[in-house]
Order: structure tokens, then C-alpha cells, then sequence
């Protein structure tokens, strides 16, 4: 049996867990990996062989400044070939792959995972505090999970947004924001809104629409973020040195940057630049390998992190 690391005590069992739910599923899904990637090299190799042999032939035949054009074309268009048949080939074991592991650490912790989402019923609320880049002319969202920890609710997701460069083809698109969104359900019991960005410098503004310059307690922070409230007390209650530091560390733990949060509405929302989170890895080692569930459950740990360290100090107060 595969020991996983389980890093929460929320964890605790997966390792039995997946022998017996989700290892036997990717296993079934092996073979389809293993004829795609062999068929691949295949191709690859003879390629290679049919290449040499043409220049080759050439060669032979004086041709050489055909041969060395030939060869380049050759080669240029072997690649080209075998890399987009592989990559879509490959997709959709991928898919299928990040699919039956993210579903099954979801049951193992009794959530919910949907890898399409169309909406997000947090979007105007974010999009009020500032926490997202606009204007944007496309959204898309995947790889929701749902669910209750210790009975507060959290909705957790990735987004991209997009900006169209050419309104009238709409063929040219540029992204101007890849990350995740978390949103906890903390009650009624803060009234304000707090919002903390990174700090700007001499581009900080003294006020954000209703919400006033909060200053940090700690200066280590007020150097790292700026802060802004409607009710100064409750922000300052709210930011103290140990809850910052958190969310430092949470940026660390899931490799992103720009990190920013704001209470709103009841709810906690927190944003963070990062690269496609809950990748099934590469294709080229077996599915069943450790390595590639590890990484998911790392980063799916990361959410009770955020629980532990910043939500519960402040619930249970």
C-alpha cells in the first residue's frame, strides 16, 4: 500500500482510503497511457530511421544542399507532428487522470468537486472589493470544491480572465489573470468590510471607495500590504501580526504571488495569483505513481491551512 504524507489530521487515512477507491481506477486507466505513449516513440523512432535514410540517399546522390533542407523540414515537421498528436492524444487521459484523484480526495473528505463551473455566486463581491483585474471580456472557472469544515461553508475554485485585443475579429486574447479564489462563510459577525492588497508605494491611495487607510500593526506587514476598512477598530482587530503572517504563508504553500483577501458579506475572500493548480503532472510516469496524488493532496491540505491559521483563531473568539 502507498503511504501518502498526510499533513492534516483531516488526512489521516487517505493512504487505505486510495488503495482500495482510487488506485484500482487509474490502474484501469493505465493501458491507455502506456499504448499512447508507446505509440509515440513508435512513431518518433521511425521517424527518425525514414529521415536518415532520405538524407542519406541524398547524400549519396551529391544532393547535399537538398539534403540539409530536406532533413530540416524532415525533422521540423516529425516534432510538430508527434508532439501535437501526443499532447491531444495525452489530454484526455490527463483529464480523466485529475478527474478520478480530485474527486476521490473530495469524497475521502466529504466535499463536493466539479471540474466545470459556469458561475460564481462570489464574483460581484469580489469584483465590489477590487480583488480581481477589470476590465476583462472573458472568465472561465474549473476545478470547483465544496463543502463544510467544522460547520463553516467554503467554496474554492480557479479562475482566468481574459481581455480581448481585437473587439471586431475577436481572435486575439491575452490573459491578465490566472488563480485561485477562496471564500469561507464566517457569519455576521463582522459587520465592516475589510480589504488588504499589496502595498503600491507612492501609488497607495488614502481611500477605497467607503473604506478608509487601515494602518498595520506590525511593520514588517505595512511594508508587504496596505489595508482599508469601514470600521478601523474591527480591521485592526481583525489584522494582527500572527493572522498576516499566514496569509504569507499560504501564498508560499501553493507557489503564488500577489496574495489579497477581504471580509465582505460574511464571508472571507481571498485571492491568489497562481499557476494551474490540481494538475494530474506528466504523462510519461504511470498514473498510478505517488507522486502525482501527493501533489493534489498538498495542495488541497492548503485549504485547511487557511482554516486552522486564519479562519478558527478568529471564530473562536
Amino acid at each position: 500500500m502507498i503511504q501518502f504524507v498526510e499533513n492534516h489530521p483531516k488526512l489521516r487515512g487517505f493512504s487505505k482510503y486510495y488503495s482500495v477507491n482510487i488506485h484500482p481506477q487509474l490502474e484501469q486507466k493505465e493501458p491507455k497511457r502506456l499504448r499512447i505513449v508507446r505509440r509515440e516513440r513508435a512513431i518518433r523512432f521511425s521517424g527518425i530511421l525514414i529521415g536518415l535514410l532520405g538524407v542519406s540517399i541524398m547524400i549519396h546522390l551529391k544532393y547535399l544542399e537538398l539534403a540539409l533542407g530536406f532533413g530540416l523540414l524532415f525533422c521540423v515537421s516529425l516534432f510538430s507532428f508527434v508532439f501535437n498528436w501526443g499532447f491531444y492524444s495525452l489530454s484526455y487521459v490527463k483529464t480523466e487522470t485529475k478527474n478520478i484523484i480530485m474527486a476521490g480526495v473530495c469524497r475521502f473528505l466529504g466535499w463536493e468537486y466539479s471540474e466545470i463551473m459556469i458561475e460564481s455566486e462570489h464574483l460581484d463581491s469580489i469584483l465590489e472589493m477590487g480583488l480581481l483585474p477589470q476590465p476583462f471580456d472573458r472568465i472561465n472557472f474549473e476545478d470547483r470544491m465544496t463543502g463544510t469544515i467544522d460547520g463553516m461553508d467554503f467554496d474554492a475554485y480557479e479562475v482566468e480572465l481574459q481581455r480581448c485585443d481585437d473587439k471586431k475579429t475577436k481572435r486575439s486574447w491575452t490573459k491578465i489573470f490566472e488563480g485561485q479564489i477562496l471564500a469561507f462563510k464566517i457569519t455576521n459577525k463582522f459587520q465592516g468590510q475589510t480589504l488588504v492588497i499589496r502595498d503600491k508605494g507612492a501609488f497607495n491611495k488614502k481611500r477605497i471607495g467607503a473604506l478608509k487607510r487601515v494602518g498595520l500593526v506590525d511593520p514588517v506587514f505595512e511594508k508587504i500590504f496596505e489595508a482599508y476598512g469601514t470600521d478601523q477598530v474591527e480591521a485592526r482587530y481583525l489584522l494582527t501580526p500572527v493572522f498576516m503572517q499566514k496569509f504569507v504563508d499560504l501564498e508560499h504553500a501553493v507557489n503564488g504571488k500577489n496574495i489579497r483577501f477581504a471580509f465582505n458579506n460574511g464571508y472571507l475572500l481571498i485571492v491568489i495569483d497562481t499557476k494551474n493548480q490540481y494538475s494530474a503532472g506528466p504523462m510519461s510516469k504511470p498514473l498510478t505513481d505517488a507522486g502525482r496524488t501527493q501533489k493534489i493532496l498538498d495542495e488541497i491540505g492548503a485549504i485547511y491551512d487557511v482554516i486552522d491559521g486564519v479562519v478558527k483563531p478568529h471564530l473562536s473568539n
